[in-house]
């Protein structure tokens, strides 16, 4: 035997028992490891079953809940078990809803209610979690996703907002069963008990509903999806805002001047300013549709109509200058002392609330027409907050440094130039003195947006080209004595005199001089100024040796005393809205809103 061949059994003896023991330490680390993972994967099925039958807890939860809140049950019972020892807490400060309005023309907010929305909830153990709170169930990750899972009690209809709020007033835990009762009932618009202001239909004005809430992003999912409405999210404050406005009905241009409020007046002090008639006129018509004539290419027509809703002075004008179009008044029309007695002659009808002076007779004198009292004249709301909004949003989103734009910073460059389509923003819109801007609309439509005001020197001109729109939204800066300033001899043209093409919005307080007082020398604007009062405003248009081709919506116009001036309005401003809202702003023409708070409690 080799002396080693001993020591080589005993190793192979050894190594037996040493397989045996690894194999056996294999054996159970795997079987450590599938039953770590098996209870790992039971427990992970375990929890998703748990949520699975808190969801349809909650759901169900809901449906009931709704019954009671909407007062068509007194109380409610719902089985909320999920299988385990899992509890639901009651929460009543979690979340708020707060409903408001803006009035657009004066800007005062008004808020209709603000509450605290509360929540039942109901938590896993990875700290997701699922609620109901305002009407309807949500679903949170905990870490600030959220979804929904069915809808809040928020309604949107035919222009009606329908917003019966459903709050929680209880705190506590709950386990397996619920009892769901009705608390307090509060209606809150329309409701002219709680304030005089809460009634329909709603007149130009901006409604927001904020929601702050752990489910603000679903939330807004779900305003986004039911709405067009203008959705805003606050991330760092968990808030969501929706803004809905009140339609603009009619914002066509339907005579020569116009102030549909109650407030605004008409005087006429000086001569008429003509540049091509041969007999003088203060208002006329032509219409622009369908051929490349001007007002002075045309036969004038007689649809130069003036409506105002005060009074109107027409005695300081004089006996060589004629109104052609029909005179409305909501309230007295003054035509002087009769005929051929320094004012003008109006062919067409006469209308009037109050009375007619100096009488019946020289009104019957005075007018081609008939002479009626009427009751009054509709109104136009201002659109303060339309400008508002343009003016706002161009600042932060426009074209200014776009390649071969001649602004710089938010000033037009000096020289004449030239802007093509697109959107820009403007400190002021300045041109001096013969110099000309030219506002090329071949490629499409401009917008400009100007923070204080539109100024045009002597000489200077404005000169639209293409076949688009320019629209020019107006801010006006306060105190000024004009929002738009044209001096002697400045122009805004365009061929053809297509008053449709430029239109120039202002506040209610929108105030603009056309003409700088001399005679001789007219400025001519072609265009519509859209800017309503509304109920409160005191804008103001002054004809001071000015022209006007197209339209005027304003407090006051003045022909101005001595240096005269005319409005010839273009008819194809009868077929044409000059204010397009935004179709991504929901319109909203009713609201109807109250608060439901329930209670829940252990059952």
């Amino acid at each position: 035997m080799h002396p080693l061949s001993g020591q080589a059994d005993q190793r192979r003896g050894q190594s037996g028992p040493l397989g045996f023991l690894l194999v056996f330490a294999l054996v159970i680390a795997a079987t450590t490891l599938i039953v770590a993972l098996g209870a790992g994967t039971i427990g992970g099925t375990q929890e998703t079953l748990d949520e699975e039958r808190a969801e349809k807890a909650m759901t169900q939860l809901d449906s009931q809940a709704a019954l009671v809140a909407l007062g068509n049950s007194d109380v409610q019972r719902v089985d909320l078990s999920t299988g385990r020892e899992h509890s639901y807490r009651v929460e009543d400060d979690a979340g708020r809803m707060t409903l408001s309005y803006t009035n657009q023309t004066t800007g005062a907010e008004t808020k209709i209610f603000s509450e605290q929305l509360g929540r039942i909830v109901y938590e896993s153990d990875d700290g997701a979690n699922i609620a109901y709170q305002g009407g309807g169930v949500w679903r949170s990750d905990g870490e600030g996703n959220a979804i929904m899972i069915s809808p809040p009690e928020f309604h949107y209809r035919d222009a009606t907002l329908t917003l019966p709020l459903v709050t929680v007033g209880s705190s506590g835990t709950i386990g397996d069963r619920a009892v769901i009762s009705n608390a307090e009932t509060t209606r809150y618009f329309p409701n002219a008990t709680k304030n005089s202001a809460y009634s329909n239909p709603l007149e130009n004005a901006r409604v927001e509903v904020a929601v702050t809430s752990e489910y603000y992003r679903a939330w807004g999912e779900y305003f986004e999806t039911r709405t067009d409405g203008t959705v805003e999210y606050d991330h760092p404050n968990e808030t969501v805002t929706l803004a809905l406005v009140t339609p603009l009905e009619n914002t066509k241009v339907t005579s020569a001047t116009a102030s549909l409020s109650a407030s605004g007046t008409f005087i006429i002090n000086g001569n008429a300013g003509t540049v091509c008639d041969p007999e003088k006129v203060y208002l006329d018509s032509y219409n622009s549709s369908g051929t490349d004539d001007g007002y002075c290419d045309q036969t004038p027509g007689n649809e130069g109509d003036v409506i105002y809703g005060g009074d109107m002075d027409l005695s300081g004008g004089a006996g060589s200058s004629d109104i052609y179009g029909d005179v409305v008044s909501g309230g007295t029309v003054d035509v002087g002392n009769g005929k051929g007695g320094g004012s003008p002659d109006i062919n067409g009808n006469i209308s009037y609330s109050d009375r007619c002076e100096n009488s019946e007779d020289a009104c019957e004198r005075k007018a081609t027409g008939s002479v009626d009292q009427i009751s009054g004249i509709d109104q136009a709301p201002a659109i303060n907050g339309i400008v508002r909004t343009q003016v706002n949003e161009t600042r932060t989103n426009n074209d200014n440094g776009d390649s071969g734009v001649p602004i710089t910073g938010t000033t037009l460059d000096p020289g004449s130039v030239e802007l093509t389509a697109g959107s820009y923003y403007l400190e002021e819109l300045d041109v001096a003195g013969s110099e000309t801007l030219t506002l090329n609309t071949t490629d499409g439509d401009i917008y400009i947006a100007v923070d204080e005001n539109v100024v045009l020197g002597p000489g200077a001109n404005v000169n639209v080209t293409g076949d688009g729109t320019v629209s020019v939204y107006v801010l006006g800066s306060a105190g000024s004595a004009n929002q738009l300033y044209m001096g002697e001899h400045s122009n805004v043209t365009n061929a053809g005199d297509d008053a449709p093409q430029f239109r120039l919005f202002g506040q209610s307080n929108f105030t603009a001089t056309i003409g700088g007082g001399s005679g001789g020398n007219l400025a001519q604007y072609v265009g519509v100024i859209y800017a309503p009062p509304g109920t409160a405003g005191t804008g103001s248009v002054t004809l001071d040796s000015g022209v006007v081709y197209g339209g005027i919506l304003t407090g006051t116009t003045t022909i101005a005393n001595g240096n005269g001036g005319s409005i010839h309005y273009d008819e194809a401003l009868r077929t044409q809205r000059v204010l397009e809202q935004s179709e991504s702003i929901v319109r909203v023409t009713y609201i109807h809103a109250s608060t439901n708070e329930i209670r829940v409690e252990d059952g």
